[in-house]
């Protein structure tokens, strides 16, 4: 099994402290993710599940990307390896609040069954940034 860090849970704050990213002031229970795939996978008081699965380009190399899937929305659509997936809602947010994707109004076929996010290359801290 993979070596994993798993820190209790704690403020943003306290997150924010020990180089963890903050979002909203909530608890927060960060994680370290080791080199290679791996997949968290959360389910709420209620039921409902969600996976994040942290993905290597290259062998034993640290996460490329995430893939997100919510599996309770009930609709699934055919995917690329003959099964379902769950077909879910999703929005993103960007400028001014504004959003730049929004599947609501989508039939299923043409919701998300994963959302993915590059791990592109961190960037030096500019001026700008509120940390700089």
């Amino acid at each position: 099994m993979a070596d994993i860090t798993t820190l209790p849970v704690m403020s943003a704050a306290d997150a924010d402290s020990i180089g963890f990213a903050r979002f909203n002031d909530v608890p927060t229970l960060p994680i370290d993710i080791p080199d290679g795939n791996f997949t968290i996978s959360a389910r709420t008081t209620d039921g409902r599940r969600i996976t994040f699965f942290f993905g290597e380009y290259q062998r034993g190399a640290p996460p490329s990307f995430v893939d997100i899937q919510f599996h309770d929305q009930g609709a699934t659509i055919s995917n690329a390896n003959g099964g379902r997936s769950p077909v879910f809602d999703m929005l993103t947010i960007g400028l001014g609040g504004r959003h730049a994707f929004d599947s609501r109004k989508l039939p299923d076929d043409d919701k998300p069954s994963i959302a993915v996010i590059l791990l592109g290359e961190p960037r030096a801290p500019t001026p700008s940034d509120p940390k700089a």
